[in-house]
């Protein structure tokens, strides 16, 4: 027995007098139609065709690289110019595609480190395509033009958006069925008391319902992917049995550097690494704290400025927080083990790319007991890991300045190889003396940008920051 909107569907077949019909020929709401063709497949009286098809789009309107040459020598009047001075007219990373481009096109000569035109008002086929195939479909284009679609997508200034067209054609079987007049009769969707009395039942189609039927995508409102990473960081760590700490954004160089013996002429403190505050460009330094910390660094690195201690900067990583903790505690909490982490914001003075920003999640951590030691650093990082996902894990020796020994620990990613994903170490005796602790403390930190660009399979790191509403509503 066939459903209503069965019915409904083969009729429009049956009014339209076609055995094939695509998606948006049917005057039905499309969803409605998938759902019923499925339900019909099934039934075998009709079939599903699906086709990508590739709608291209122009993502770059800039003339390219080559025009650029032609039209700053027709506006000066010149004919020629040398390669080592297009640097004066394109950007350094179009000079290569341009000098390319000319030698494949041969629109002008190249000798003697110059680039040579004959006919400024060149014609150029890929120009023409360009101008002509905005919106238009690929299968739509000849053999020529999709080869010069290829080197147009190469050259970044087309991309396609994939549409799926949907055909839907009734079968042998299905074609039977239309040879006779469809009766549509009235659906019933739910029983009531007056219906089953009244016996209209008994003329009307009673609705089934499938639960298993396709529908319209949903898209609720979810936690954004790197605030997910975060918040399963930090339960991986409560459950771990470790304590959640925090610190402040703005710092001195005293807690952030100094307190971890770092010199004070190291280069992690010059500008470019490191943001200073102009205003106010001082902090409150703790008086005694800072003589201890002083007589390390006077017998180690033989120079300390309590003025350089005092400079406010922006943090560069989390392990202030843990050294403030550490600070923190009494001689008698020194006495007890400790398990604490600090995930937050640190800063740095990156040039922004695909993998570095300026601003970015750290995730810092530290153990403090008698008899921990460097295995049971391992045992833990394994064990974090593998909540995290990772199953193949590798350590390997490294340098940190506040720690030793240290390492760095890589996973292991089908496709991609081994990959560097955190450090650690045991904080150094100079680290801990001016805090007066002589048991040994493990640390190690993570970068969230990392971890969630491989849980992601992202290749640019700017890409958990574009808020791509369609990449938000996939992931």
């Amino acid at each position: 027995m066939l459903h209503i909107d069965e019915k409904r569907l083969l009729k429009v077949f049956q009014d339209l007098k076609k055995d094939k019909l695509k998606l948006e020929e049917i005057p039905l709401p499309k969803e409605k139609v998938l759902r019923v063709a499925l339900w019909l497949e099934g039934k075998d009286l009709v079939k599903k065709i699906e086709k990508t098809k590739y709608k291209i789009k122009i993502i770059n309107k800039e003339p390219f690289p080559e025009r650029k040459i032609a039209n700053y020598l027709k506006e000066n009047n010149l004919k020629e110019i040398e390669i080592k001075e297009l640097k004066n007219i394109l950007p350094k990373e179009e000079i290569n595609a341009a000098l390319g481009a000319i030698k494949r096109k041969k629109i002008a000569k190249i000798e003697k480190g110059k680039i040579i035109f004959d006919n400024l008002d060149y014609k150029d086929v890929e120009e023409e395509i360009l101008n002509k195939i905005d919106s238009k479909y690929l299968d739509e284009l000849n053999d020529n033009e999709k080869e010069i679609i290829k080197i147009l997508k190469k050259r970044g200034y087309i991309d396609f958006d994939e549409e799926k067209e949907i055909t839907i054609e009734l079968t042998e079987k299905g074609k039977e069925i239309i040879k006779k007049p469809i009766e549509i009769k009235e659906v019933i969707n739910q029983l009531n008391r007056d219906i089953i009395i009244s016996g209209k039942w008994r003329d009307a189609y009673i609705r089934e319902y499938d639960v298993t039927v396709p529908t319209k995508e949903v898209y609720p409102a979810k936690i954004h992917p790197l605030t997910r990473v975060i918040r399963e960081v930090k339960e991986i760590l409560l459950g771990m049995g470790f304590k959640e700490i925090k610190s402040p954004i703005v710092e001195t160089e005293f807690w952030n550097f100094d307190m971890l013996f770092e010199p004070q002429d190291h280069p992690a403190r010059e500008m470019q690494d490191t943001f200073f505050l102009k205003f106010p460009n001082k902090g409150d330094i703790p008086k005694d704290l800072v003589d201890k910390v002083k007589k390390v660094h006077l017998r180690c690195w033989r120079q300390f400025d309590e003025e350089i201690s005092k400079r406010l900067i922006l943090r560069t990583h989390t392990t202030a927080s843990s050294i403030r903790y550490l600070a923190s505690l009494s001689d008698e909490e020194k006495e007890k083990p400790h398990k604490v982490f600090c995930i937050d914001r640190v800063f740095r003075n990156e040039a922004i790319d695909y993998k570095h920003l300026p601003e970015f999640y750290q995730c810092e951590g530290i153990i403090m007991d008698d008899n921990v030691n460097f295995n049971n650093l391992i045992g833990i990082l394994k064990e974090f890991l593998y909540r995290l996902g990772f199953k193949k894990v590798r350590f390997r020796p490294a340098y940190f300045p506040f720690t030793e020994p240290s390492l760095e620990a890589e996973v292991y990613l089908e496709g991609k190889g081994w990959l560097e994903l955190l450090g650690a170490g045991i904080f150094r005796p100079e680290v801990l003396e001016p805090l007066g602790i002589d048991k040994p403390v493990l640390a190690w930190g993570i970068g969230f940008s990392r971890l969630a660009m491989l849980k992601y399979n992202l290749t640019d790191i700017r890409e958990l920051h574009k808020n791509d509403l369609s990449w938000l509503k996939k992931i």
